[in-house]
């Protein structure tokens, strides 16, 4: 497949993306906290923002990729993420930088990016066929564990030289990167299927729903966003004020996950997604209760969530990719906008109210109380996956039934 000069530059594009964001991912609330005086019930919100939009956002983003080329949409997306981010290094060098635009380009760049989502795992399918699902997806995962080994590095080192504003300026350019990898495709993409009907924002989520193999899934990811949502809330203020660490460890921690998630990538395209889904998410789960495990003493502490991040990322990137080919292969082509948008819909949602829990309890109980609720619920998730049929047939009966009033 890399032999490919489309893929090639198609995998390019995406790995240095991937690297700019975990620039702003990681980055951006440390602006906050640093540069606005951020708290536990503000990173909540900023957590939560991150989200809401792609809520309201990925049905319908479901609704336009069925409707029309996928790859277009993906290049819009990625030059408006551009112009969001450009946005706070032009306001640092005029004094104007404030936590309420920290907010809106927060907001702004998670819902684009639900969007760009929704789009891609529609489009990728027709890109590479789908008789190399699990290759095609197992790459994609490696340029996220590219990023995520050489990101948070890179914003620890661009925080160092040219300030955080600055480095969050970088990650625009790598979105423009990202636009013109996706329109030097020279490989046409196909027009879309016709429909009977118009296609509906309520359709992927009632869909997902009435299939036997979505619904576990769909609920599983769901469920682990929802407690997933508090370590994106808390974990950098947990690491930076209870455990004391420097951003340039938080750095070292993250890197270790990006390098767990490339040898995840690496075993998902060697094992039977299927098998593989209920101990990879279980693995997942169980390695998140290192992190309030963890206790202040800098070596101590840093074992514990050096392992959460290298083990939990490899069995978090194992999980990720099988949901992903088993999502895309029972999935007609026609259906993968909406099923994707429900999908994301759902997933996104749970990641709000996850933050905006994290802000509540970790002001009330504390971080470390909070975490552990988090980590305890992730390890739960994989009960959803234990109903997961033997049979991940194409259910197309899930996709023939009436269509639901919107």
């Amino acid at each position: 497949m890399l032999a490919e000069a489309d893929v090639r530059r198609f995998l390019a594009g995406r790995t240095v993306s991937e690297l700019g964001a975990r620039i702003t991912r990681e980055g951006l609330p440390i602006v906050a906290i640093l540069a606005a005086g951020a708290g536990a019930q503000q990173l909540g919100v900023l957590a939560a923002l991150a989200t809401l939009v792609g809520v309201a956002a990925a049905p319908w983003a479901g609704v336009a990729a069925d409707r029309r080329r996928r790859r277009p949409l993906m290049v819009g997306c990625d030059v408006l993420r551009a112009v969001a981010l450009a946005s706070v290094p032009v306001a640092a060098y005029l004094h104007a930088l404030t936590f309420l635009q920290i907010a809106v380009v927060t907001a702004l760049v998670g819902g684009l990016t639900t969007v760009f989502d929704t789009a891609d795992q529609a489009w990728l399918p027709q890109f590479v066929s789908r008789t190399r699902l699990r290759e095609g997806n197992a790459a994609v995962a490696a340029a996220s564990g590219i990023g995520e080994t050489g990101g948070p590095a890179l914003m620890g080192l661009l925080f160092q030289l040219i300030g955080g504003p600055l480095a969050i300026g970088v990650d625009a350019v790598s979105y423009l990167a990202s636009a013109w990898s996706l329109l030097a495709i020279r490989r046409p993409e196909p027009e879309p299927a016709r429909h009977d009907a118009p296609p509906r924002a309520a359709e992927g989520v009632a869909a997902a729903m009435r299939h036997p193999v979505l619904r576990p899934l769909v609920l599983a990811v769901a469920t682990q966003n929802l407690f997933g949502g508090f370590f994106g809330a808390l974990y950098e203020l947990y690491a930076l004020r209870t455990l004391h660490m420097t951003p340039r460890l938080i750095g070292l921690l993250i890197t270790g996950g990006g390098v767990g998630a490339l040898l995840g990538s690496w075993l998902a395209a060697r094992l039977d997604v299927r098998t593989a889904l209920l101990p990879s998410a279980l693995l997942s789960g169980l390695m998140s209760l290192l992190v309030p495990a963890a206790r202040d003493g800098a070596a101590v502490a840093f074992a514990f969530l050096l392992a959460a991040q290298v083990l939990g990322d490899l069995a978090g990137t194992v999980f990720k990719v099988g949901e992903r080919v088993v999502r895309q292969a029972v999935t007609p082509d026609r259906w993968l906008g909406r099923v994707n948008g429900g999908r994301n819909f759902l997933t996104a949602l749970a990641s709000a109210a996850g933050a905006l829990a994290a802000g509540a309890l970790g002001g009330a109980a504390g971080l470390r109380a909070a975490l552990w609720v988090a980590a305890a619920g992730q390890a739960a998730a994989t009960l959803w996956l234990v109903r997961l049929p033997k049979d991940v047939g194409p259910g197309v009966d899930a996709f023939a039934a009436p269509r639901p009033r919107v």
